[in-house]
């Protein structure tokens, strides 16, 4: 399970990174869809999510099949993930997404290593 854990906390930390740096264009698109969220917040759609996420992880190719072939609910995919939080409550200080793994600062975890023979 520790997998997992650092796993979608990568993916979480790179989610985040890629609303901070995107939030211009990200609060326009939320004023058309967006989804509540557990912590009382909104975010993105899970179509959005799961396309950012795929895109800035292209490793995370390898486990959305199996995901999706097991549940293809967008929500729940983004639930399972760990990111069904509103971005902006985090990146302001005003929520939490809950327990994460202590990381060095700047080292990005590796995220599926030994799954080359997968691609």
């Amino acid at each position: 399970m520790a997998f997992f854990e650092n796993f979608t906390t990568a993916i979480r930390d790179k989610w985040l990174n890629y609303v901070q740096d995107n939030r211009a264009w990200l609060e326009l698109q939320m004023n058309n869809v967006s989804v509540r969220t557990p912590d009382g917040g909104r975010r993105p759609s899970s179509l959005l999510i799961l396309g950012v996420i795929n895109a800035i992880e292209p490793k995370l190719s390898n486990l959305m099949v199996p995901f999706y072939k097991l549940n293809s609910d967008e929500d729940a995919l983004v639930d399972v993930l760990g990111l069904n939080f509103d971005p902006e409550m985090v990146l302001d200080g005003k929520g939490e997404v809950g327990p994460t793994l202590d990381a060095s600062a700047g080292d990005d975890p590796p995220l599926l290593e030994g799954l080359e023979g997968l691609e």
